[in-house]
């Protein structure tokens, strides 16, 4: 069972990982604008093997050190990699976040920020 089949993506929290996907590639606003939640980080995106090691950096910064989105990915099969889509990624933060960062799993602030 992956993640994608257990929980619905919150829109709050899609959209804050879709802001830091932006600060990691170093993207425009326009391309902001296009991610949705069955956008592909992959496949739709072309995010690299630095910038999803960033990401992950960056959600374990935000949401704890049981988000390990590096190592939840390097358990994939390589055509799961390639569907990845933001809103599993969602999915996974939700499922993984601290217990004290529930908040800002679902779109609250984060302590302290």
């Amino acid at each position: 069972m992956t993640v994608s089949e257990t929980l619905p993506p919150d829109p709050e929290l899609l959209g804050r990982i879709a802001g830091l996907l932006q600060e990691v590639t170093g993207e425009d606003g326009e391309w902001l604008a296009l991610i949705g939640p069955d956008t592909r980080l992959d496949l739709d995106l072309l995010i690299d093997s630095v910038e999803l090691a960033s990401l992950s950096v960056a959600l374990e910064r935000i949401y704890g050190g049981s988000v390990d989105l590096a190592g939840y990915v390097a358990e994939l099969e390589i055509d799961q990699i390639i569907a990845l889509s933001v809103a599993e990624v969602a999915q996974y933060v939700a499922a993984h976040c601290d217990s004290d960062r529930q908040g800002a799993a679902s779109g609250g602030e984060v302590g302290g920020r």
